[in-house]
């Protein structure tokens, strides 16, 4: 295997974030656009081997008859970011990731979901045993056919609907039983099986979603059996994003914040899948967890509102009113409003993933990456929230890794 050539399978392989990171990642790789928000390129991780933009290989899932050519095209259009000169530059590199494209499973779908897997490429599974293997196996082919060192999986699908987890994933043993029944039960999804498929065959997992995905029990036992680096859960981009950089503020000013207001609109297929209830509880629910964490008190009132408008495509909105109370009891109010292009920003984080998981399974490190916890919502293993200290944990596993690699060079 090649020392250098790395695999990124993108489980949602043409949605608005894979398309974006795809394109983004081949662009950077040219120097035909500047890597801002990718901060692996920056001089915090001078001195670390880490696998160059150049040397990552695209493949994945996809449920949509669609390629990365269409959706490339379809995102310019809609987002105004991506301009036709660039993917016409770019032409050669989308046909090579379209040629590692493969149909995607669906297993327990959200009505949406179905609704997109009715006019896509499905493969159909019997079982979800058959499903994992029809993973590996396109995992395996995809690895042979590039002579990658290793493939890093990630999970950026339509977020799965919250659901009682079976007793089953609370250990391997019993994990494995569930996934030989001969239908799937009610829990699991394809995100626990591709990551199920992705940690067994030896793969780093990244859930990028807040679906369940490699933190449950059972597949946390499976990747220190395997040796595997792993994380998620839910990429933090935006709103939240802000809420853990700033509710720091009020808990180190001993602000009381009596109401959190949140509310968010975005259009684009996340926006049409949050539609559906069940779904948007997930997301919910993950944005307002790190709040609570950061002020150290569940009496004040919370609320975080997510709304479809279509007509605002790849575009997120979200406007949060804070009310709180300071010196005597004196009530004030603070507001912000916080407009980006969702897959501008989650695109560079999930670049970041992809090598920070490269490089700690090279290390041989192997289970949750708690180091990564900046990049997610719900960071699997940490309980801190707030974004500075997330950060500090970065940064700490980054200057160990610079004096062990300085070392190294001096004892050459």
């Amino acid at each position: 295997m090649s020392d250098r050539k790395t695999g990124v399978w993108l489980v949602g392989a043409c949605g608005a974030v894979a398309t974006l990171t795809c394109v983004g990642a081949r662009a950077v790789a040219r120097q035909l656009k500047p890597a801002i928000g990718m901060l692996t390129q920056t001089r915090l991780f001078d001195g670390l081997e880490m696998a160059a933009l150049d040397d990552l290989v695209f493949g994945g899932h996809e449920i949509r008859d669609t390629d990365m050519h269409c959706a490339a095209r379809e995102f310019a259009e809609r987002a105004g970011i991506l301009d036709s000169a660039l993917l016409t530059v770019l032409q050669d590199d989308l046909a090579a990731i379209d040629a590692n494209l493969r149909p995607g499973y669906v297993v327990n779908p959200t009505p949406a979901v179905e609704a997109l897997a009715e006019r896509g490429r499905v493969v159909k599974a019997e079982n979800p045993r058959a499903v994992i293997d029809g993973v590996q196996k396109d995992l395996r082919e995809f690895q042979e056919r590039h002579d990658l060192k290793t493939i890093v999986v990630v999970n950026i699908s339509s977020t799965e609907p919250p659901a009682n987890l079976p007793i089953e994933f609370a250990t391997l043993k019993a994990f494995r039983k569930l996934i030989d029944s001969p239908t799937p039960r009610d829990g699991l999804s394809a995100g626990v099986l591709h990551a199920y498929a992705a940690v067994d065959a030896g793969f780093p997992f990244i859930n990028f979603t807040p679906s369940p995905g490699s933190t449950i029990p059972a597949i946390m036992e499976l990747a220190l059996e395997r040796g595997v680096p792993h994380m998620g859960s839910d990429g933090k981009t935006g709103e939240t994003l802000v809420k853990t950089a700033l509710a720091p503020m009020f808990a180190g000013r001993a602000l009381r914040v009596l109401s959190w207001e949140g509310y968010n609109m975005l259009g684009n297929r996340d926006g049409f899948v949050l539609n559906d209830p069940d779904a948007r509880e997930s997301k919910t629910r993950s944005k307002d967890n790190a709040l609570r964490q950061i002020l150290g008190d569940d009496e004040p009132h919370s609320k975080v509102t997510i709304d479809y408008v279509p007509s605002l495509d790849d575009w997120k909105v979200a406007w949060d009113y804070i009310h709180f109370e300071g010196f005597l009891g004196t009530r004030m109010a603070m507001q912000f409003t916080w407009q980006g292009n969702d897959s501008a920003l989650a695109a560079p984080l999930v670049l970041d993933l992809v090598r920070l998981a490269a490089f700690a399974q090279g290390k041989g490190e192997s289970g949750l990456m708690p180091w990564s916890a900046a990049y997610f919502k719900s960071p699997a293993g940490v309980e801190e929230q707030s974004f500075g200290k997330q950060f500090q944990l970065l940064e700490g596993y980054v200057a160990k890794h610079r004096v062990a690699a300085a070392r190294a060079k001096r004892g050459q």
